[in-house]
């Protein structure tokens, strides 16, 4: 089974690359990448790679507002209905001079109808921890979402903020366990 997700892991986190790239140069004509169709995506963080906001540490500025709420109508216009969100509080605080309306990003998805089931995942490349450690940590977090998965209405988008090291494993678990 671990030969699988980590096939299946891969693929995911190279169309997640591609699609970052192909943001980042403007091309916003596909933002999330299906595993099981029309069950389960994957997708970064709203505007993770925009050419003008992106990055991995930026904090956004107010201007970027309306840019979210874009992101939001377009996950809503794929048809998802739920969101793993895999965010730690440092992913968060982007957000956090933004005028969503609600005091956080996770609120802001609920109040546009999404049902949200938050298991906070700190990047395991940017953590200083043994691989044990890390190792356990994701074991915990696969079981965390699947179980997520299970209650939560489908499609269900699974996000971090690049979609590689957190999102990309845990959709690949859920695709192994329930396809």
């Amino acid at each position: 089974m671990e030969e699988a997700i980590d096939s299946k892991s891969r693929e995911i986190k190279l169309a997640m690359s591609a699609l970052g790239r192909r943001i980042e140069h403007g091309d916003s004509s596909q933002f999330l990448h299906w595993v099981i169709l029309d069950r389960l995506a994957c997708a970064h963080r709203p505007l993770r790679h925009h050419p003008r906001y992106g990055g991995s540490g930026n904090n956004l500025d107010s201007s970027a507002t309306g840019l979210v709420h874009d992101w939001v109508k377009e996950v809503q216009r794929c048809g998802i209905k739920g969101i793993i969100s895999l965010m730690h509080d440092r992913d968060l605080r982007y957000y956090t001079a933004l005028d969503l309306g609600t005091a956080d990003l996770l609120g802001f998805y609920e109040q546009h109808g999404f049902e949200v089931s938050h298991i906070p995942w700190e990047d395991p490349h940017h953590k200083k921890s043994t691989l044990t450690e890390k190792r356990r940590m994701f074991l915990r977090v696969r079981q965390k979402a699947l179980a997520a998965y299970d209650v939560l209405p489908k499609p269900v988008l699974v996000q971090c903020s690049a979609g590689i090291d957190r999102s990309s494993p845990v959709a690949a678990f859920i695709y192994v366990s329930r396809s």
